[in-house]
């Protein structure tokens, strides 16, 4: 069985004693979705905008599952909301996007596998045909193992328009899908600072890219300060636990006077002082909020969803502009 574990290491839900869902959850769970259904053997959960012009399949990393990208409801008591996963999730329901995350069968590892391969592409025609939603564009989006597992789907799903790979290597192994088709547009976003190994691969199939007529493109993601602001993505952390946090950090010298981490917040022991400050908080690798905001900053691997918008945008123009061009600033 072939496992794409695109070094996933990622993290988790909850910091202090705050409510478990966010305004946009609670929204989303007034409109009736997440709908959450297990297709295929596999646990798929769904969400329509009012007015649809796009179906984006989100496939998640190694340690994580479908569920993440929307936070706890009746409908989903297990999901877990994290940050990027939910920032994600919003952006694509906003630009107008219907969402599809599926959860991988192996819950072990919880990476994908060429096990996933078919019953992905049958999970997908299922909520397609049901939400009747055939006549739109159909793109993916994956992250680590997912974006090694999306940028394999193409050979499978013709009908693919687009493909988003974040924080995975490129895999150009996979772009000859038959005669008489071509791969659709690829955009590859990578944390190119701390993980150089990703950035030549993607170099390389830019290249290849080129020479093939494949419209493709390339985000660079760089560390960012951890500040209050920042930290307030999550719902879980209020403004005041927010500074008290950043403070902490900067007496104990986590952080450097730009804001920037010093150290890889995989490897530190950051969780030592923070404890006693975040209360019940869940510190857990994988699953509480504070964690994934951490790893973000750093920007060494971890789901990231800055710029979605313009992920989108690209997608929408068939890779025939750059990028940049729809970038703020």
């Amino acid at each position: 069985m072939l496992v794409l574990r695109a070094a996933t290491l990622r993290t988790s839900p909850s910091t202090e004693q705050l409510p478990a869902t966010d305004t946009k959850g609670q929204a989303a769970a007034a409109g009736g979705w997440p709908k959450v259904k297990t297709i295929s053997e596999r646990k798929t959960l769904w969400e329509v905008p009012a007015s649809p012009k796009g179906v984006l399949l989100l496939c998640h990393g190694c340690n994580h599952q479908g569920s993440d990208f929307w936070p706890a409801s009746d409908r989903c008591q297990d999901c877990l909301g994290l940050p990027g996963e939910v920032t994600l999730r919003t952006a694509a329901i906003k630009h107008g996007y219907a969402v599809i995350a599926v959860t991988s069968i192996d819950r072990s590892s919880k990476c994908w596998s060429g096990e996933d391969l078919k019953p992905v592409t049958e999970i997908v025609k299922a909520v397609v045909e049901e939400e009747k939603l055939g006549s739109l564009p159909l793109f993916l989006w994956g992250g680590s193992s997912g974006g090694s597992f999306v940028q394999m789907l193409p050979g499978l799903m013709p009908e693919v328009k687009g493909v988003i790979a974040q924080i995975a290597p490129a895999s150009p192994q996979e772009f000859d899908v038959g005669k008489g088709r071509t791969y659709p547009p690829i955009l590859w976003v990578h944390m190119a600072k701390r993980d150089q190994a990703t950035a030549g691969s993607v170099a390389q199939a830019l290249k290849i890219c080129k020479d093939k007529g494949i419209p493709a493109d390339e985000i660079k993601v760089d560390p960012q300060p951890v500040t209050p602001k920042f930290l307030q993505q999550s719902p879980q952390i209020s403004a005041k636990l927010a500074a008290s946090i950043v403070d902490t950090l900067k007496e104990r010298s986590f952080i450097d006077q730009d804001g920037l981490l010093v150290g890889d917040p995989r490897r530190s022991a950051w969780r030592d002082f923070l404890k006693p400050i975040v209360g019940n908080a869940n510190l857990q690798p994988d699953v509480g909020h504070l964690p994934e905001l951490l790893n973000t900053a750093f920007a060494a691997h971890e789901i990231i969803s800055d710029n979605a918008e313009a992920w989108f945008k690209w997608l929408d123009a068939r890779g025939k502009k750059r990028v940049a061009e729809f970038l703020p600033g």
